[in-house]
């Protein structure tokens, strides 16, 4: 006898050799009759997922259960489990799942309840009544591996995603025939071997109408005009130029077609000496500061096989490196070995996968214990460590370039990972114009994307024989987010961008992250059998996932608030009004003494029409946090309900919201006529209707895990109190109406 997990009632009756039981309150003395109708009725309704583009049906498997997160699977949802040629998706009964349904689904391409194939990390079966699900002994609980097929009768199936979300579904009453194929297919679909078999492939002949890369004002760089003008950016296209020695990729597989080199060398010099670098990967240009001082990333030299090849492979260097030295006219380049600097590869693996074991977690039970040994387990994942040491990095090639004024070469075993990380973060040190959000994305499409990342192989988005993890990009981002964290104001983007640009690793859907090069994107983009061509969205058509609200919450509006207009002015009546307090203090006249003793400490320089030029961040241990909103965000004990990050920023939203308004105010007094109120571009502008905002809130709880996890659900908790966000703002003075109306 087993027992069937409802949310109807709380009885317990048995039907067709099973109980049923649930978890709304009615009267015991209801009529079982009645109670068998109602189920009946849930797992006999037609449903079925919202497709994309290309994607079709594969499996289903009705009578399933959604469990929530740390409730031990005492809370279940029942609906119907589909896998497609894209993603994992439950289906509920009850139509919660459906558009138009009161439940706001943030992401275009998917909902709460889907999971993207290239998501999956990893999967678990459970074959017993076993609640425990950390339990592995007797062959209860396993790990299973790809390319293998699943035989018994999978009670509870466990789906751990590269985002650190875990999904457990419930397959007990489910026909005995669709709980073997269910799980087999997922298991199969989730690891392909190929690039053929991900759903990008059938996506993007469908899309092939639409020219994504037309709806984007990120530069792409596949093409010469946006080399140029990039150099043109940097003013060095008199010292560097745009060369296509590597014309359909004849030089190398792993550089774009186009890339800058310096003027003085011609493709014959750079064609011969890339047979003496590890993939042909030559000396390459990444940017000039406003000094005239450069910076270029390099791959090793192979090793000398004799005499000759070593006096050659000598000369090629020399001439090379002589090359920058004249593109600069700054003297000898300061080389900066990576491979000595920065983690190795396998350093980085073994503490990802230390860290993921803190924060891949489900159980209520599994949180309580890893709690105790919280800081420890961190500290030794050694994952902040390793952040300090791409940090130190940067900071030292910044700081050669900027205060020594030397040119740098970075050199890395292929220059295609620290490489990258340390090239990005470098530049958004020096350059203010990368802290903005098509600037950051300029960066990262033109050092990571064009100069071959292998985002596939590290991702795991292909199974490559026993290949791992090796998330190179995710470590960039995290010491993105710290800068954010130390110098806020500085950057034009959230943390929610951030993390948004990690999940779109995952999705498996975007040009931009799903190949190892653009040489490996070139080839995938052709229909063999017919001979057409077609294209991928590139990640930056945020279009394509988010709406225009959604967006507005990459925006910082701390960067909007220029800090000189607002700023000067009372620090310099502070200044004065302190000479002449006399002793006296009161509640204004001490405030208003520590605001002036403040800013007799600090520099001056502060208060800037621009963004600070050079960004100096901290690197101690006392410093560097660990990215919460990203790696903690589907743990419900470790949300913080109504406040965290989000809290702060939608405080920053009403303050930016009531400084336009009272800066439009003065200036419409001022002119005596009426003038259009400029907008904020933020979540809660006031160019967008009041009940808009309270539509798309409604039903998002307000935690620090905001906007990607509502938080825990009332009824699992109920001992805390959730607050709306529409509740949350009630008395704000967002609720005031700052449009041209009441002008």
């Amino acid at each position: 006898m087993s027992n069937f997990i409802s949310y109807l009632t709380r009885n317990e009756t048995e039907r067709s050799k099973e109980t049923f039981k649930s978890y709304i309150d009615e009267d015991e003395d209801n009529e079982k009759d009645d109670m068998k109708e109602r189920a009946s009725s849930f797992f006999q309704t037609d449903l079925s997922p919202r497709l994309l583009s290309g994607e079709c049906k594969i499996a289903e498997a009705d009578k399933t259960l959604s469990f929530s997160a740390f409730t031990d699977r005492k809370s279940g949802v029942s609906g119907k489990l589909f896998v497609t040629n894209f993603k994992v998706t439950f289906v509920t009964e009850d139509r919660s799942s459906y558009e138009g349904s009161n439940s706001r689904q943030r992401n275009l391409l998917m909902g709460d309840f889907d999971i993207p194939l290239t998501s999956i990390d990893t999967i678990y079966q459970e074959i017993d009544d076993d609640p425990s699900p950390k339990i592995i002994s007797g062959g209860r609980r396993r790990k299973l591996s790809p390319g293998t097929t699943v035989s018994s009768y999978t009670k509870y199936i466990e789906i751990h995603c590269k985002n650190f979300n875990v999904h457990v579904f419930g397959l007990k009453f489910t026909p005995r025939d669709q709980n073997k194929m269910i799980v087999n297919t997922i298991l199969h679909y989730a690891y392909p071997t190929k690039s053929s078999l991900l759903f990008a492939f059938y996506y993007g002949k469908e899309q092939q109408h639409f020219n994504f890369g037309s709806s984007v004002d990120t530069p792409l760089f596949d093409s010469p005009t946006d080399w140029e003008r990039e150099i043109n950016r940097c003013r060095c296209s008199n010292k560097w130029w745009v060369t296509d020695v590597n014309a359909n990729y004849d030089m190398s597989t792993s550089l774009p077609e186009r890339f800058v080199v310096p003027c003085g060398l011609l493709n014959f010099d750079l064609k011969k000496a890339s047979t003496h670098f590890v993939d042909r990967r030559i000396p390459t240009w990444c940017y000039t500061h406003t000094n005239g001082v450069s910076l270029v990333r390099m791959a090793n030299l192979l090793p000398q096989t004799d005499v000759a090849t070593f006096e050659e492979r000598e000369y090629t260097t020399k001439m090379l490196l002589t090359a920058v030295q004249m593109a600069d006219n700054k003297g000898p380049p300061e080389i900066i070995d990576l491979n000595k600097s920065c983690p190795s590869l396998k350093d980085l693996q073994n503490s990802y996968e230390k860290l993921k074991e803190l924060c891949l977690i489900d159980s209520e039970k599994d949180f309580l214990v890893q709690d105790i040994n919280w800081m420890s387990s961190l500290e030794n994942s050694k994952w902040l460590s390793l952040v300090s040491q791409c940090m130190a990095v940067s900071i030292e090639t910044m700081d050669t370039i900027v205060n020594k004024q030397k040119t740098v070469v970075i050199k890395e075993f292929d220059s295609r990972n620290f490489a990258c990380l340390v090239s990005s973060l470098s530049q958004i040190l020096m350059d203010p114009n990368f802290r903005t959000q098509v600037g950051f994305q300029s960066l990262v499409q033109r050092e990571w994307v064009m100069m071959g990342h292998p985002f596939q192989k590290h991702n795991n988005l292909i199974q490559q024989g026993n290949s791992e993890r090796v998330p190179v990009f995710l470590l960039f981002l995290d010491c993105v987010w710290q800068l954010l964290q130390q110098f806020p104001s500085s950057f034009a983007f959230t943390e929610t961008y951030l993390t948004s640009v990690w999940d779109s690793v995952q999705i498996g859907l975007f040009e931009s992250f799903l190949f190892d090069s653009p040489h490996q994107r070139s080839r995938f983009n052709v229909d063999n059998r017919v001979m057409r061509q077609f294209r991928l969205p590139p990640v930056w058509s945020w279009n394509v996932q988010f709406s225009q609200d959604d967006q507005a919450v990459f925006n910082n509006p701390l960067y909007i608030l220029k800090c000189k207009s607002q700023m000067n002015g009372p620090v310099k009546d502070t200044m004065s009004d302190k000479s002449s307090l006399n002793g006296s203090l009161t509640r204004n006249t001490s405030y208003v003494f520590k605001l002036g003793k403040y800013y007799d400490d600090i520099n001056a320089d502060i208060f800037s029409d621009e963004p600070s030029p050079i960004l100096n961040p901290i690197i101690g241990e006392s410093v560097i946090k660990l990215w919460s909103q990203c790696y903690l965000r589907w743990q419900t004990p470790a949300q913080i309900v109504g406040g965290g990050n989000p809290a702060q920023y939608f405080q920053q939203c009403i303050m930016m919201e009531e400084i336009i308004h009272l800066q439009h105010r003065l200036s419409s007094l001022n002119s005596k006529c009426h003038q259009r109120r400029p907008s904020s571009n933020l979540i809660f502008s006031s160019d967008k209707p009041k009940d808009q905002h309270d539509n798309m809130l409604d039903s998002t709880y307000l935690t620090s895990s905001f906007p990607f996890s509502s938080g825990p659900r009332a009824q699992n908790k109920p001992s805390l109190i959730f607050t709306p966000i529409s509740v949350y703002l009630q008395n704000s003075a967002i609720d005031n109406d700052y449009r041209d109306s009441e002008d």
